[in-house]
């Protein structure tokens, strides 16, 4: 056999450290309440399967920010290119820190979502983190608000007191800085509830999660099974209501945060959009290097790509659940299974099931008898998304607990696409 030449092996090994599975990746939002179904939301989901950034949900700057120096958003940071969205951060031109007045040195990126509509649902990206000290973050926010209503600080007549919402659902830094390597060992998550008060002045910000010392939410261990820069990880959180957001990473629940309610009781009301940032930190230093920031192989944050989802009731029809391409968005591996044992009592019968659906389908639930035969059997539609419900039909005559049932996920022309069985 022919040896591969060393050289070729590393190429090679470099080559499968920045690029995904050319298999979709599937993960998936939390399983549902009973009667509710996941459907994505298009405006802010992106597989970046295209040529570049698309206009119609993306921006590659920050509104009102032109980032955190030394670190400046430079719009040609940013790039669409084998599948994925990377944000490559470099040494900031000459020209550039003169129309800055010289206080920024090093270049980042921001990719902004047009519009601030995502409101509760699921929220999450798969991204490799740059192996510099500069962060890869993925976020939500919102813009100031007069507060004009009673707070716990305020009688709602102040002519100053504002706030805004900031949802970090993952902080990673792939390179090495003075605090640790918490922030590229960790998902990093936060909720920041930000009030600037009756005097106005600067803001302060309430904040929950498990990346700063405060947390008043269950936690769980948040380690990643290896290092952000090495891997692509998954960065989730379900934003239940304006209390309370839950974090996962890699399909596994890391923590439940109540969000901070010291100057109202519903801190997180708002709509918000979506952030992917590289940024540079005040506290995490030392700053990148010039031969860091100039170093392709270690320099570039990639993200393969962002889902969100709402949770809507189980028929609820939802327009547009196709991409913006014309093709049904692939996400789901597709299945039906029964999360209870199926149960027959005064001639009814309760299916209990889950599914998962690219596309509208149909359910086939069968029952069989000890032979084997089937004695009952109907079909149902189902719209795409993930949805749990509980379904009960009469079965008149039948009242035996020996039978065995089955549940088969068809395509609306019959064909079988997954089929589970329960006794």
């Amino acid at each position: 056999m022919r040896q591969i030449p060393d050289i070729m092996k590393l190429i090679l090994l470099a080559f499968l450290s920045i690029v995904p599975s050319i298999y979709t990746v599937k993960t998936d939002p939390p399983e549902p309440e009973i009667g509710k179904r996941w459907v994505l939301n298009l405006q802010y989901s992106d597989e970046f399967n295209g040529q570049a950034l698309d206009s119609r949900k993306w921006r590659n700057s920050y509104v009102g920010w032109e980032g955190r120096t030394p670190g400046y958003f430079f719009p040609d940071a940013v790039s669409v290119n084998k599948g994925m969205l990377q944000i490559r951060n470099g040494v900031l031109d000459s020209t550039v820190k003169e129309h800055t007045k010289a206080k920024y040195s090093i270049k980042g990126g921001a990719v902004q979502s047009l519009e601030k509509t995502a409101h509760f649902g699921y929220y999450e990206a798969r991204f490799k983190a740059s192996r510099i000290p500069m962060s890869t973050t993925f976020w939500m926010s919102n813009g100031k608000v007069p507060v004009d209503f009673a707070t716990k600080i305020s009688d709602g007549n102040c002519a100053k007191d504002e706030f805004s919402q900031e949802l970090d659902i993952a902080e990673s830094i792939g390179g090495n800085i003075g605090i640790g390597d918490k922030f590229k060992k960790n998902m990093n998550f936060n909720t920041h509830y930000r009030y600037i008060d009756c005097a106005g002045g600067k803001e302060k910000f309430y904040s929950a999660g498990n990346n700063a010392i405060e947390g008043n939410g269950k936690l769980v261990n948040a380690t990643l099974s290896s290092e952000s820069w090495e891997d692509f990880h998954t960065y989730g959180a379900y934003w239940k209501n304006p209390n309370e957001v839950a974090f996962y990473s890699d399909d596994r629940f890391i923590g439940d945060v109540q969000v901070r309610t010291d100057v109202v009781d519903t801190p997180f009301p708002r709509p918000m959009g979506i952030n992917m940032v590289t940024e540079t930190y005040d506290w995490a230093k030392p700053y990148p290097t010039n031969e860091q920031l100039v170093n392709n192989d270690i320099n570039t944050s990639y993200y393969d790509w962002v889902r969100s989802y709402t949770l809507v009731d189980i028929g609820e029809t939802v327009q547009n659940t196709e991409n913006f391409n014309g093709q049904g968005s692939q996400i789901y591996t597709e299945e039906i299974r029964f999360f209870e044992a199926p149960q027959i009592a005064n001639e009814k019968v309760t299916l209990p099931y889950v599914y998962k659906a690219n596309t509208n389908n149909q359910i086939t639930f069968s029952m069989m008898d000890e032979t084997g035969a089937v004695v009952f059997e109907t079909s149902i539609t189902v719209l795409a998304g993930y949805g749990k419900d509980i379904k009960t039909l009469n079965v008149e005559g039948m009242n035996s607990e020996n039978h065995t049932f089955k549940a088969a996920l068809t395509s609306l022309d019959g064909k079988t696409i997954y089929a589970t069985t329960k006794g």
